[in-house]
């Protein structure tokens, strides 16, 4: 695991509608700091995964 992530540049241009129902395209600017050993799932996955159950309303791994 690196010490510290590099942040992508911020996007200057004002985020429209259609770029804000389409999450998944600013999820792929995500960096993966993985090993390749580490790697059994793509990230874009797992992090598009974690955003809808946020959407849905869960607040923990074990959501009762």
């Amino acid at each position: 695991m690196p010490t510290r992530l590099e942040h992508p540049p911020l996007q200057t241009a004002p985020i429209t509608t259609e770029d804000a129902a389409d999450l998944r395209r600013f999820i792929g600017l995500v960096p993966d700091p993985r090993g390749l050993r580490g790697r059994r799932y793509p990230a874009l996955a797992l992090l598009c995964a974690a955003a809808a159950a946020v959407l849905t309303g869960a607040r923990s791994l074990i959501d009762r």
